[in-house]
């Protein structure tokens, strides 16, 4: 399983942003895309390995269709993941339910999430 972050430091410019990414990848980081923002920015999406020991750990894409909060699943981490209704790349996952907070092409939105 992958942890999603969007890296969106303000005021980089490309060669800063280079650096950034490269301390990210020490840290286990994996540049996913990096895209343009309207303002003249970039933004990196990442993701890294999430170390489980237990496998039947269930994804945030099958928590977040159960309708009771006694049914999440606290171990898995906030953090952004692919967006399971698709309307978006990522959404954010605050470590119990979806959030409204989604991202496309590097720019963040507010979408409220399909229960």
């Amino acid at each position: 399983m992958f942890e999603y972050a969007a890296f969106n430091p303000y005021n980089s410019s490309p060669e800063a942003l280079a650096g950034e990414l490269t301390k990210k990848s020490a840290e286990g980081w994996e540049v996913v895309s990096i895209v343009p923002t309207t303002d003249g920015r970039y933004c990196a999406f990442l993701r890294k390995t999430i170390n489980s020991t237990n496998s039947s750990t269930v994804s945030p894409n099958t928590t977040a269709n159960t309708s009771s909060s006694s049914n999440t699943n606290s171990e898995v981490p906030a953090a952004w993941y692919a967006d399971p209704s698709n309307r978006f790349e990522l959404r954010y996952w605050n470590g119990k339910e979806w959030t409204e907070h989604v991202a496309k092409s590097g720019q963040q939105f507010t979408d409220p999430p399909v229960a």
